[in-house]
């Protein structure tokens, strides 16, 4: 099975990232890069020069969490990856997996390989909520965010208060209107070749639709799949976050606990090295086990 993995990588640690690159690489599997330390991406561009299996993103970049920068990348990292198959079918990717900052496999690529083959033609990813059962979600779309693109902005409680306030202001002459369901989901996927494509030949869609909203990655793809892909959803939480091992909607991300890693767990976030060392040190080569 070819995986192209799709990696947003926000540190600045180039032992760390090469020692993940390495080991997708090694494994048979591509990787499509956004890294967004400028001089990092360099060192990268010139390590890996005679490494075709490493794509470092030149369209967009970098991105950010909670902006539109962050789905907007990885579909054009899916665009980049679908470009470089070959024309006659020769060589054509068989998923394509989004992993956000710090995040690493707790699986062999066997094993993997394996949980795929069991969910064949079908796209993995967890949905939470939509806008037809909750009009919540109707409502947070219709507010606009701004200040997303700041690096400051999840933990700045004074950039955050900025823009609820700008937000409301705005949002009391203007509104944002939608006639699609809005489906919210934990922002990571596992796509097949079809609704990948199907996500790359909308890309406009997304930019359109989901600009100024606050963190648009938990509603842009899973809208978007609904709407442009025919492929079937297997609705199952295999990824591992935080103190208690779950997502939360809206929220900056927390290193996640080893404890929390399950025997259902495929991957897992935040596992930095420079943060996170025990999750690191025990999960950072399992992609790289016999079983």
């Amino acid at each position: 099975m070819k995986i192209a993995y799709l990696m947003h990588y926000m540190k600045n640690n180039f032992e760390e990232i090469t020692e993940n690159l390495d080991i997708l690489i090694n494994q048979g599997d591509d990787v499509y890069l956004m890294v967004n330390d400028d001089d990092l991406r360099d060192d990268l561009i010139l390590s890996y020069c005679d490494t075709p299996q490493l794509h470092v993103a030149h369209h967009q970049q970098t991105a950010l969490p909670a902006d539109m920068s962050l789905p907007r990348g990885f579909i054009v990292l899916m665009k980049d990856a679908l470009e470089y198959e070959k024309e006659d079918g020769s060589f054509t990717y068989d998923r394509f997996i989004i992993m956000t900052d710090g995040m690493i496999p707790t699986k062999s690529k066997a094993q993997l390989v394996e949980y795929l083959e069991a969910h064949e033609d079908e796209d993995i990813y967890y949905e939470v909520d939509n806008s037809d059962e909750n009009e919540e979600v109707k409502k947070r779309f219709e507010n606009y965010a701004f200040f997303t693109n700041s690096y400051d902005f999840q933990k700045s409680k004074t950039i955050r208060a900025m823009n609820k306030m700008t937000s409301s202001f705005v949002h009391s002459f203007k509104k944002r209107e939608m006639e699609d369901t809005i489906y919210v989901s934990y922002p990571w996927f596992i796509l097949t070749h079809e609704s990948a494509k199907a996500l790359a030949d909308n890309l406009a869609y997304c930019s359109n639709t989901f600009k100024m909203c606050l963190y648009p990655e938990e509603m842009a793809i899973a809208t978007m799949l609904h709407k442009f892909s025919n492929v079937d959803h297997h609705n199952e939480n295999i990824w591992a976050i935080g103190k208690n091992g779950e997502y939360t909607l809206q929220s900056s991300m927390e290193n996640v606990e080893l404890d929390t890693i399950k025997e259902s767990t495929y991957f897992a976030a935040l596992a930095h090295s420079e943060d996170n060392l025990q999750v690191y040190e025990d999960y950072f080569d399992a992609y790289t086990c016999e079983s």
